[in-house]
């Protein structure tokens, strides 16, 4: 039995769902890509949903309409790559209509929330993200926060997603110890989580590996698994258990993620304690 489940782009011109509750265990958020060719466009209405649309290379032009106002009207971003460069965002609320249209061609990623409501559609500059380096050795990493937790940054544009970046250093650790966020209690609450990734390694070939576990309350292993991560055409649904990624020798793993619950927008993880020894690895 897999709990974690890996998801391939199939490289589909246009908007591409790519995880749902139709084919994931996720109850509360999906994933989709968008991919435009030079000089071509998309228009697409949100139904029940929130989106965060977070560009990956290339540029872009957006407008957003929501209950019959232009609120967003050809806001342009433009990226060259995900590990030297801030990213643009859109947020879209449910209902609401975007429209994207490409000079060179692009590449978005897209968290989606299951919701009714939302808030005011935002475009976000790369100056409007918050980054830190935190940690030291091969714990270093860079985080963006784009659309963040209560109490982060950006925290009241979105409803329900919290969406960010990481960046590894070459060989380096993103979110050790492990988190999970299965649970209601002082320390955790429940929240789906996806994983979308790009790896860039000196030697042309490199990847990252994705470790998922879960532990009794008396520290023993239930269950653990690995999925290897060599391309830039995945991302991962992390439905239940502790998870953490690791890059090979020689590469950085980019690590683009988003979580949403069933309620309103709350954020609490349980580490893995038995690592609490262990300092300069959290933010």
């Amino acid at each position: 039995m897999a709990f974690t489940k890996v998801y391939r782009f199939q490289q589909l011109s246009g908007y591409e769902p790519v995880i749902s509750r139709g084919n994931s265990d996720m109850a509360y958020m999906g994933f989709a890509r968008i991919l435009l060719r030079p000089q071509q466009e998309i228009t697409y209405t949100a139904g029940d949903e929130e989106l965060a649309i977070v560009l990956q290379q290339g540029d872009f032009t957006a407008w957003v309409t929501d209950k019959g106002e232009c609120v967003i009207n050809g806001e342009r971003g433009q990226r060259g790559n995900v590990f030297d460069e801030l990213p643009t965002a859109v947020y879209v609320p449910p209902r609401a209509t975007v429209r994207i249209s490409s000079d060179t061609g692009m590449e978005a990623r897209v968290f989606t929330a299951y919701c009714t409501e939302g808030n005011r559609p935002y475009f976000c500059r790369p100056e409007d993200v918050e980054e830190g380096e935190p940690g030291t050795y091969i714990y270093k990493r860079k985080y963006r926060f784009i659309f963040g937790a209560p109490g982060k940054h950006n925290d009241a544009i979105t409803r329900k997603l919290i969406v960010g970046e990481s960046v590894s250093v070459p060989g380096g650790w993103i979110g050790f110890p492990a988190h999970r966020h299965d649970y209601v209690t002082e320390k955790e609450c429940v929240l789906d989580e996806i994983f979308s990734f790009q790896v860039r390694s000196q030697g042309g070939v490199g990847g990252v590996m994705q470790y998922g576990y879960d532990l009794t309350k008396d520290g023993k292993k239930i269950w653990d698994e690995v999925n290897v991560i060599e391309s830039n055409d995945t991302a991962i649904a992390l439905p239940t258990g502790y998870h953490t990624t690791v890059a090979f020798p020689g590469t950085e793993g980019y690590l683009l993620w988003g979580l949403a619950g069933p309620g309103e927008k709350e954020y609490r993880v349980q580490f893995d304690e038995r690592y609490s020894w262990l300092e300069d690895c959290l933010y």
